[in-house]
């Protein structure tokens, strides 16, 4: 079973995708389930899920701008409050009883970088993701070995072209969203799909750099 466990809505201010399309194109491309992990905010799986479908599995989550860099929150109940530290943001995640996962760590501007990822005590590593390059997904796949963590993936998509085009495939059969969890935790899956193509890279680091400037520097 596959899951894309990383994808923005237009609930997120940089995406465009309406969730009802973020549900059909991942049944078509394959998945079984999606996490829609807006910046900040639940309410694009809130959203999800008041749709009542029952076709694919909705995991609960949201992207935190931690005050080092980008936390994935997984399984959680409620909004982890921006800015803290990451070990606050880890610490606020756990209480919810949810996963907290280093969010693609060698991006310049909204990653946590090696030696902040390493200094904490994550769930797991993101060792694919869509945006970023093979050579940085080839680091955090390390970097996850290095510190014996389980690992995630997802496209982060921010367009429909790419939803569902990076993802985490289980072993086992996966009902519900704490069985996507455990599955993850227990590092038996594996991952699969695009990284970014160094094509991309250069209009894609401009157009990101451009807008992190813009935020004086703080993350999204």
């Amino acid at each position: 079973m596959r899951f894309d466990l990383h994808v923005h809505s237009d609930h997120s201010a940089d995406s465009a995708n309406k969730i009802e399309d973020i549900l059909d194109i991942c049944l078509k491309r394959g998945m079984s389930g999606v996490a829609i992990m807006d910046h900040n905010t639940m309410d694009g799986y809130r959203y999800a899920v008041s749709l009542g479908r029952k076709d694919i599995i909705l995991i609960p989550g949201m992207e935190v701008s931690s005050a080092k860099g980008h936390i994935l929150a997984y399984n959680i109940k409620r909004e982890v409050p921006r800015d803290l530290s990451v070990k606050e943001t880890i610490e606020n995640i756990r209480a919810q009883g949810g996963v907290a996962v280093a969010a693609h760590p060698y991006r310049v501007w909204s990653g946590l970088g090696e030696e902040v990822t390493l200094l904490n005590d994550f769930d797991a590593i993101e060792v694919q993701n869509g945006r970023s390059t093979i050579k940085h997904n080839d680091a955090a796949r390390k970097l996850a070995g290095r510190m014996s963590r389980p690992f995630t993936a997802g496209s982060d998509s921010h367009e429909n072209d790419t939803v569902g085009m990076t993802y985490f495939e289980s072993r086992s059969d996966c009902l519900t969203a704490d069985d996507v969890m455990r599955e993850i935790l227990s590092g038996n899956g594996s991952t699969g799909g695009r990284n970014r193509p160094m094509m991309e890279s250069i209009g894609y680091g401009v157009k990101c750099i451009g807008q992190w400037m813009g935020r004086g520097l703080k993350k999204m």
